[in-house]
């Protein structure tokens, strides 16, 4: 039987360390975080190696009062889903749960996929995006670890492959653009704007 002590020295896994990005996403958008400070705790959540460092980071918050593994909580994955423009547009900004599996598809249309004030649901996201005489941009937070296997056919497929915070989510981008692009960047969050 274990001591609540030696609970603190326990490995955790990455949907604690997911867990404790909400918390402190949530933080910053209520304003009790500044932008540098959340940031700065949102690497740290992600290279947490026990309870003991992901309790220290989400401790002075007000309104946590137990942590969110020791309450039993999972990490539950959104549906899969789709986003489509056909001689239109999509966009996902803002405060959104991120499935596992996500695909997007446009033709004669465009769209925005924005990860940086998202809510990860998995440790492992999959993004397939095709684009045919259309344009789709993928926006990533700095943090998180990208794999991109695509193609261009007279067209652009960017291909940013980016070593993130070790223990951060992997988010892993396929498809095609034909006579279109599917365009990837690293973007640091901006402070949000209150409603």
């Amino acid at each position: 039987m274990s001591t609540p002590g030696s609970r603190a020295q326990m490995r955790v896994v990455d949907t604690d360390r997911i867990q404790v990005a909400h918390l402190l996403s949530d933080a910053a958008a209520q304003g009790r975080l500044p932008m540098s400070e959340y940031e700065d705790r949102l690497n740290r959540a992600y290279s947490a190696q026990t309870y003991a460092e992901l309790s220290k980071l989400s401790s002075d918050l007000p309104y946590i009062t137990t942590a969110p593994w020791e309450a039993g909580g999972e990490c539950h994955p959104a549906p899969s889903t789709l986003l489509l423009a056909i001689m239109s547009g999509f966009e996902r900004r803002g405060r959104w749960n991120v499935p596992q599996r996500l695909t997007s598809f446009s033709l004669f249309g465009g769209g925005v996929i924005d990860l940086r004030y998202a809510d990860f649901t998995s440790p492992d996201v999959e993004i397939h995006s095709y684009s045919i005489f259309g344009g789709q941009t993928i926006l990533l937070p700095p943090e998180v670890n990208v794999d991109v296997h695509g193609v261009g056919v007279m067209g652009a497929f960017d291909h940013l492959g980016q070593q993130g915070t070790p223990g951060a989510p992997r988010v892993t981008i396929r498809g095609f653009s034909l006579w279109g692009r599917v365009g990837i960047k690293s973007k640091k969050r901006k402070p949000l704007e209150s409603a």
